[in-house]
């Protein structure tokens, strides 16, 4: 499962902008990591960790803390995230796309379960840390990395 941790990130002072880039002297320049993965999903309830726990084998495989394909089980200290890791970078059009998809997948194995209407969008990378599993048979093994979040979309 990958194991999300919000950082705190330093704030750019309000100065008159640098005349060559167009902002504030004595900011700090950001990296845009087109590399990175970015994690789009939600907190779990309880309603639904319920339907994770319970899933059988046939539906196991639409939710992994390893695998991508479909729903990846993530977690920002004890709350569990449910979503879709994302490894390549997205158009706006698109985001509304995977809304739809997770959505879907969580509405076929759990009907009545209450989903949200917005998702959010954390900026992740993967890092070498080991952690507990949060729902029973959905965990990979302690060697597999960790995700932690680097910034958050609010």
């Amino acid at each position: 499962m990958c194991n999300l941790q919000p950082r705190q990130r330093t704030r750019c002072a309000k100065s008159p902008l640098h005349p060559r880039f167009g902002r504030p002297r004595g900011s700090l320049l950001l990296e845009l990591l087109v590399e990175e993965p970015i994690f789009i999903g939600f907190k779990a309830g309880r309603a639904l960790r319920q339907v994770l726990e319970s899933l059988g084998a046939a539906d196991k495989k639409y939710v992994s803390s390893e695998d991508s394909t479909f729903l990846r089980l993530c977690s920002i200290g004890e709350d569990l995230y449910v979503g879709k890791l994302i490894h390549e970078a997205l158009a706006t059009d698109r985001v509304d796309d995977i809304r739809r998809n997770i959505l879907s997948i969580l509405r076929k194995l759990g009907p009545a379960v209450p989903l949200p209407t917005t998702l959010k969008i954390i900026a992740c990378r993967a890092v070498n840390e080991t952690y507990a599993p949060a729902v029973d048979g959905l965990t990979s093994s302690p060697s597999t990395p960790a995700l932690s979040v680097t910034r958050a979309i609010r």
